[in-house]
C-alpha cells in the first residue's frame, strides 16, 4: 500500500525491497519513505553515518534502480524506542549517479503525480488531548498533528490529560495505553463514567501488539488501536478520519471500526458473540461490501453481493476474507435466522470445510 506524506518534499510512504552491502554482505531491508532526495531504510544493519553505497531499489512492477547514495542520519535502537519508530537508515542520493538517480526521479515524479490526492477538507481547529510518557514520543506526535491542522495539548501524564478533558471537551484524545499513574486504561475508564466525555474517541497507542489486548481496548470503548513502532502519517490519517467522522459534541452509534489486517473476522464476530451485541457489520475488500447482521451476538443474516448463494455460503465465503476494514454499528436486528448456527459452530465447519478443500488438492 502506498500513500502520500504531506511534507515540502513530497514522499511515498511505501514498502519495497532496498539491498546494500556491510562488511561484504549482502544485507536486504525495507523501505520507510522514498523521496527524489532519499530513503530511509528500516534495518538493523547499521552504516556509519557519511558512508557511500550503491543501493538497489526494488519498486513493485518495476525494474529496479541503482542509486548511489550516501548515510545521512542513523535511527539507532535507544531512539527509536523513544520516538516509536524502527531502527534504520535515512540515505540522501548522490549527484554522481545520474542515471539511476534520473530514472527514480523520473518515476516518482510520475508517481506523485498520479497518487496525489485532492485536498482533504478542513479540520477547522479540530482540539486533541494527548497523554504520552515518553517526551521525544509526545514532540514527535504534537509536531506530525499541528502539521495536519490539529490543535494540540500534550501531557506526560494521563492524569493530567484526563483534567484538561473535563475542563474543556476535546474531539479526540490519544492516550498512551501503558503510563505511569493513571495508565490509558484508567484513563479510557474514566472518560466512560464522565456524561460529557463518554463519547469521545480514543486512540491508543501502545507496545502491545496482541490480538487479545487489541480486543480488550476495543470492548473498553477505545475507538483506533496503534501498535509501536509507527510512523507520523499513520496516525494522522486515522485520526483525521476518525475526526472528520464525528459529529462534534453528539455520540456516534457505530461501536467499532478497524482494519481486518489488524483484527480478523473470526476473532470479531467471537468478541460480539461474547459481547452478545446486537447490529450490523459493514465489511469492505475492494469493490466487494458485505453486510453482516448480528442479534445478540448471534450472525443471523448475511448479505453479500448479488448472488443466490445459501446465506451459509457466503458467510462461509466472508470467512476467508483475508484484507479489507470494517465498522460496527450497534442497532436492534429483528427477523428470521437464515444461518442456523452459533459463531463458534460457524467457524469450526469454515475450518473443517477448507481443511478438507486443501487435503483434496
Amino acid at each position: 500500500m502506498t500513500r502520500i506524506r504531506q511534507t515540502r518534499e513530497p514522499r511515498l510512504i511505501t514498502r519495497c525491497v532496498v539491498e546494500f552491502e556491510r562488511l561484504d554482505e549482502r544485507i536486504l531491508a525495507e523501505s520507510e519513505d522514498l523521496s527524489r532526495r532519499g530513503v530511509f531504510v528500516r534495518t538493523d544493519e547499521l552504516l556509519p553515518v557519511g558512508a557511500v553505497t550503491e543501493l538497489i531499489i526494488n519498486l513493485p512492477e518495476q525494474p529496479s534502480f541503482r542509486v548511489i547514495a550516501r548515510v545521512a542520519h542513523l535511527l539507532s535502537p535507544s531512539a527509536a524506542r523513544a520516538l516509536g519508530r524502527h531502527v534504520g537508515m535515512g540515505f540522501e542520493f548522490l549527484e554522481t549517479d545520474s542515471e539511476g538517480r534520473d530514472a527514480l526521479v523520473d518515476y516518482l515524479d510520475d508517481l506523485l503525480e498520479e497518487l496525489t490526492p485532492p485536498p482533504q477538507p478542513p479540520l477547522e481547529g479540530a482540539r486533541i488531548v494527548l497523554a504520552e510518557p515518553g517526551e521525544p514520543l509526545l514532540e514527535r506526535i504534537r509536531g506530525a498533528l499541528e502539521q495536519a491542522g490539529f490543535q494540540v495539548e500534550g501531557f506526560l501524564e494521563g492524569a493530567d490529560a484526563y483534567a484538561a478533558c473535563v475542563r474543556q471537551r476535546p474531539d479526540l484524545v490519544v492516550a498512551a495505553a501503558q503510563m505511569e499513574g493513571m495508565d490509558g486504561w484508567t484513563m479510557v475508564r474514566a472518560m466512560a463514567s464522565n456524561p460529557r466525555l463518554v463519547d469521545v474517541p480514543v486512540v491508543f497507542t501502545s507496545d502491545d501488539p496482541s490480538d487479545m489486548t487489541r480486543l480488550q481496548a476495543y470492548r473498553l470503548g477505545v475507538r483506533d488501536y496503534i501498535t509501536k513502532p509507527f510512523i507520523e502519517e499513520e496516525l494522522v490519517i486515522r485520526i483525521h478520519r476518525l475526526v472528520l467522522s464525528q459529529p462534534r459534541g453528539s455520540a456516534e452509534t457505530a461501536m467499532l471500526r478497524g482494519s481486518l489486517a489488524e483484527i480478523s473476522l473470526p476473532t470479531l464476530l467471537s468478541l460480539l458473540e461474547f459481547e452478545r451485541k446486537s447490529g450490523i457489520l459493514v465489511v469492505l475488500r475492494e469493490a466487494e461490501a458485505a453486510r453482516v447482521f448480528v442479534a445478540s451476538g448471534r450472525v443471523v443474516k448475511v448479505e453479500l453481493g448479488g448472488g443466490e448463494a445459501p446465506a451459509r455460503d457466503r458467510l462461509m465465503h466472508l470467512l476467508d476474507w483475508q484484507g479489507g476494514v470494517f465498522e460496527f454499528t450497534a442497532c436492534e436486528v429483528v427477523g428470521a435466522d437464515e444461518i442456523g448456527l452459533g459463531t463458534q459452530q460457524l467457524l469450526l465447519e469454515h475450518a473443517r470445510i477448507r481443511d478438507e478443500e486443501r487435503h483434496e488438492k
